[in-house]
């Protein structure tokens, strides 16, 4: 048994800010080969290998591109608040 762990792709759809898984069960080589010079794909560890050929069928990859998705609207979400406290405070001085 190897001790390669498999990477699933997701890309950032720009329209509707939302990952997409586009690959999954690669190589770590594999990935980067593919994916690294993409600015909205993420490469991220899988826990096993995915037993769904197909992407849309795959509930890990669907499961993890939400979490991708929700991590991304909490980031950008405390982003603003911390912009409007930083404006709010520049307008008191």
């Amino acid at each position: 048994m190897t001790d390669t762990q498999h990477k699933s792709v997701f890309r950032l759809d720009a329209e509707t800010q939302t990952y997409k898984p586009v690959a999954h069960n690669l190589s770590a080589n594999e990935a980067l080969e593919r994916f690294n010079d993409e600015s909205n794909a993420k490469i991220v560890n899988q826990s096993e290998h995915h037993r769904a050929s197909d992407l849309a069928k795959c509930k890990p990859c669907k499961k993890a591109a939400e979490e991708l998705t929700t991590k991304l609207a909490e980031t950008k979400s405390s982003q603003q608040e911390e912009q409007s406290v930083s404006a709010q405070e520049s307008e008191s001085d």
